[in-house]
């Protein structure tokens, strides 16, 4: 990691996280960079400390353009939308735009919503950063998320062995 708490460095790249008002847990989920591709990600929860999914919380996944890790992570949220036993289509189901504000800006993002389960999962891009964001009980259109360059704040859900 360098010493604005990231690895690697990917041009243009940001870290996202939902603003300071969160008022629950803010954790580091995972990072991961790639030397050959210059493909970076970090994954942060908002939520539980205890990273119970279903209370309130929100994951965010930034990842550098391109970066096969944000189409991996869309996929594993979509699964999570489905309820238990029913059938996963062979493509994206529809998706919806809402805004989030990015930075003080409202940004375009596709969403899917399942109101069966609360549950929901959008995309979005700002400048060559790719966003994938995963929620529930918070609805996302109340969402702030701010740039951030240190991550020392945030904690880890998995304390060092030993």
């Amino acid at each position: 990691m360098n010493d604005q708490g990231t690895s690697g460095s990917a041009e243009g790249f940001s870290v996202f996280a939902v603003d300071a008002n969160w008022p629950e847990s803010r954790q580091v989920m995972g990072h991961g960079s790639d030397q050959v591709t210059g493909d970076i990600y970090v994954r942060l929860w908002f939520g539980s400390p205890y990273y119970d999914p279903q209370v309130e919380h929100v994951t965010v996944l930034s990842a550098s353009s391109g970066n096969a890790e944000a189409d991996e992570t869309l996929e594993r949220a979509l699964a999570m939308y489905y309820d238990p036993g029913e059938e996963h289509p062979a493509s994206l189901p529809a998706s919806e735009p809402v805004t989030i504000t990015t930075d003080g800006k409202p940004m375009p993002f596709e969403l899917w919503r399942n109101s069966s389960n609360r549950y929901w999962v959008a995309r979005g891009c700002v400048e060559s950063t790719e966003l994938v964001l995963s929620g529930f009980e918070i609805e996302p259109s109340e969402l702030s998320l701010v740039r951030v360059s240190d991550l020392t704040s945030f904690s880890n859900p998995f304390p060092p062995l030993g």
